[in-house]
C-alpha cells in the first residue's frame, strides 16, 4: 500500500481515482448489503488494549455498516508494528485535542 500511490500517480498522473473508487465500492457494499470483507478503517473496540485509535482492519460491510471485524492473527514483529502504529495514532489524536469514540447503535 505504501507504493500504490505512485503506481495510481504514474498511471493517472493523480491519487484521486483511488479514492475515488475506493468510496464508490463501500457505498455498493452498504447500498446493496453485500456483507463484504473490505479493509476499512473504524473506532477500535474489538482488540483490547486499542482503545482510543481508529484502525483499518478487515471487516464485514453492509447495510447497516460495519458488522464484524475480523482480527487476523499476527506475528510478534506484526504485533509490535500494530502497536507502534496504533501509539502514534493516539499520539497524534491527543496533539489535536481529538477524543475517538465507539458509534453505538441505536434501534429503530
Amino acid at each position: 500500500m505504501r507504493r500504490a500511490a505512485y503506481r495510481i500517480i504514474a498511471g493517472k498522473k493523480a491519487t484521486y481515482f483511488g479514492i475515488g473508487a475506493g468510496l464508490a465500492r463501500l457505498t455498493e457494499a452498504v447500498r446493496d448489503d453485500e456483507r463484504v470483507v473490505l479493509t476499512v478503517s473504524s473506532a477500535q473496540g474489538t482488540l483490547p488494549g486499542y482503545d482510543g485509535v481508529c484502525l483499518a482492519l478487515p471487516r464485514i460491510v453492509g447495510a447497516q455498516g460495519v458488522l464484524a471485524t475480523l482480527v487476523p492473527s499476527l506475528s510478534a514483529e506484526e504485533q509490535t508494528a500494530l502497536e507502534r502504529s496504533a501509539g502514534i495514532l493516539r499520539d497524534a489524536a491527543a496533539g489535536l485535542g481529538l477524543t475517538v469514540r465507539l458509534a453505538t447503535k441505536t434501534a429503530k
